[in-house]
C-alpha cells in the first residue's frame, strides 16, 4: 500500500513540475489556438478556396497546416469540401495536413521539444499534403479510382415554385373580398381595450448595452474566453497531464536500453515499427508532448519519433471513423497509404538529416 502511495505522490510531484515548467507555452498555444478558433471566418477561406482552383492544393495544405482544427473539425471542413465539389487533390491534401500540424502545437513542440522537431514535423505536414494532393488529382484525371467514393449524394436542388394559373371563375370569386371597415377591424382586435399590465401593453424599453458591454461584444473577448477555456482546460490540460504521467510512468518502470533497442537510432527497423505502433493509437499533436519528451531522453531516436507523430495523430481510431461516414474504402484506403508511406520515408531522411548536420 504505501508503494502505491508513493507512486502517486512521486507522479503528481512529477506532474506540477512538468506543468509548472511548460505553463508559459501551454498558456500560449491555447489562446493562439482559441483566438484562430474565433477569430479565422473558415466558410470565407472556403469560397476563396473554390475561387482560384489553379492553387486549391497549396492553399488547403496552407489551410490544414496552420490553422486548429481537431479531427472532428477537419471532418466538417472536409464535409464542406466535398459538398462545394472540391477536386479530389484539395480534399486529399487538406485530410493529410490537418491533423498533423497546427500553430498551437507549433508553439508546444517547439518550447519543449525544440525548434527543430517543430520545424520537421510542419515540414512533413506540408510534403505529405501537397504529395498526396497531386497524387489524388493524377488518380483522379487518369483512373475511375475515386468513382463512387462518397458516402452521400450531393444535395439535391429546390425545385422552383409552380406556377399558379387561376381560371376566370376562381379570379372572380378571388377577387369579391367583403370589405372591412378599419375603424370595426382596430376594435375587434386582440389589443382593442387592453389593459396596461396585459400581453398587448407598450412594452419596457430595453437600455442599450454600455459602451464597454458593447465593445466586448464587437470584438468578441466574451466568445474568445469561453473558447480558450474550452480548450484549454476541457481539451489540451487533461490530455497533457495524462500523457505525461504515462510517460513519467514508461521513464520508470521500463529500462532505457529496451527502448532504444527497439526504437533507437541503431536499430534499422525503428522508424517503420513506430510508425506501425502509432497507426491504432489516438496521438493528440498538443496533449501528447510529455510523453514524446519522455520518450526521446528514453533512447527513440528522432526519425522514429517523428513518424510516430505522422501516423499516431492521422490513423488512430477516431479519426479512420469519422473519415469512414464520409468517404468509402479506396479513398480511405489512399488517405491511409499515404501518410503510412511518408512517415516511413520522412522518418529515414530525418534521421539521416540529423547525422549529416
Amino acid at each position: 500500500m504505501s508503494t502505491i502511495l508513493n507512486l502517486l505522490r512521486d507522479t503528481a510531484l512529477y506532474l506540477l513540475q512538468t506543468l509548472q515548467h511548460n505553463a508559459f507555452i501551454l498558456a500560449l498555444g491555447v489562446c493562439i489556438a482559441g483566438a484562430l478558433r474565433v477569430y479565422l471566418d473558415a466558410e470565407r477561406m472556403k469560397q476563396w478556396l473554390l475561387n482560384r482552383p489553379a492553387l486549391s492544393i497549396p492553399a488547403t495544405v496552407a489551410f490544414g497546416a496552420f490553422t486548429p482544427f481537431c479531427a472532428c473539425g477537419t471532418m466538417a471542413v472536409v464535409l464542406g469540401m466535398l459538398a462545394s465539389s472540391l477536386p479530389w487533390g484539395a480534399i486529399m491534401a487538406f485530410l493529410t495536413s490537418s491533423p498533423l500540424m497546427s500553430p498551437d502545437e507549433f508553439v508546444l513542440i517547439s518550447g519543449i521539444l525544440g525548434l527543430r522537431f517543430a520545424i520537421a514535423l510542419t515540414a512533413a505536414s506540408v510534403f505529405i499534403g501537397v504529395g498526396s494532393g497531386y497524387v489524388a488529382n493524377l488518380f483522379q484525371k487518369k483512373t475511375s479510382f475515386f468513382a463512387d467514393q462518397l458516402r452521400f449524394s450531393s444535395p439535391a436542388k429546390k425545385a422552383s415554385p409552380r406556377k399558379v394559373v387561376l381560371t376566370r371563375e376562381e379570379m372572380r370569386s378571388a377577387a369579391f373580398v367583403p370589405s372591412v371597415s378599419y375603424r370595426n377591424a382596430a376594435s375587434s382586435a386582440c389589443c382593442a381595450g387592453a389593459q396596461a399590465n396585459t400581453c398587448c401593453a407598450t412594452a419596457e424599453v430595453i437600455k442599450p448595452a454600455t459602451p464597454f458591454a458593447a465593445l466586448i461584444r464587437r470584438l468578441k473577448l466574451d466568445e474568445l474566453v469561453e473558447t480558450i477555456f474550452e480548450i484549454g482546460f476541457k481539451k489540451i490540460l487533461p490530455l497533457f497531464l495524462a500523457f505525461a504521467a504515462v510517460g513519467y510512468l514508461i521513464n520508470r518502470f521500463v529500462p532505457a536500453s529496451w527502448i532504444s533497442a527497439v526504437f533507437g537510432a541503431k536499430n534499422i527497423f525503428a522508424v517503420p515499427i513506430a510508425a506501425i505502433v502509432g497507426l491504432p493509437l489516438y496521438v493528440s499533436g498538443s496533449a501528447a508532448i510529455p510523453l514524446m519528451d519522455s520518450l526521446l531522453q528514453a533512447g527513440v531516436s528522432p526519425g522514429a519519433m517523428l513518424a510516430f507523430m505522422i501516423t499516431g495523430p492521422g490513423t488512430s481510431a477516431g479519426v479512420i471513423a469519422g473519415i469512414a461516414s464520409i468517404l468509402k474504402r479506396r479513398a480511405i484506403a489512399f488517405y491511409l497509404v499515404c501518410l503510412m508511406i511518408s512517415a516511413i520515408v520522412l522518418g529515414y531522411l530525418y534521421d539521416v538529416i540529423l547525422l549529416l548536420l
